[in-house]
């Protein structure tokens, strides 16, 4: 595989979840590709004070192995927005599960790692 391939793919991951939480300043998703492992992290602030140095972003990481992100890479179109629905929803739930309450405030870091049936999607 072409490695700007995999950048690209990833990069689509990046874009399909950035947008999963509301937030009152701009969400970010970074990533870091180790190779083996890769690393994405959304973060957004669910509110802001009159004084923003007290604003507090939640962090999701979400861990894939370098083996996920190149079954992902090899997919075609539909099966890649497949999973991009199911990653969405994966990490929608396993955050509203940590915060059952809908508070985002404190403790709002989480970290999962999708088992490889989220990428079990039909030809």
């Amino acid at each position: 595989m072409i490695r700007i391939d995999r950048h690209q793919r990833i990069e689509e991951l990046q874009l399909a979840t950035v947008d999963l939480f509301k937030s009152v300043k701009t969400p970010t998703a970074n990533v870091y590709d180790e190779g083996s492992t890769v690393y994405m992290q959304i973060s957004w602030v669910p509110e802001s004070h009159a004084d923003s140095t007290l604003d507090s972003r939640c962090v999701c990481t979400v861990r894939f192995t370098g083996k996920q992100i190149d079954r992902y890479a090899a997919m075609d179109t539909a099966g890649r927005l497949r999973v991009q629905r199911r990653l969405r929803v994966f990490v929608r739930e396993h955050c509203d599960a940590t915060r059952p309450d809908g508070s985002q405030r404190d403790d709002c870091s989480d970290e999962l790692a999708p088992g490889d049936d989220l990428l079990d999607v039909p030809h």
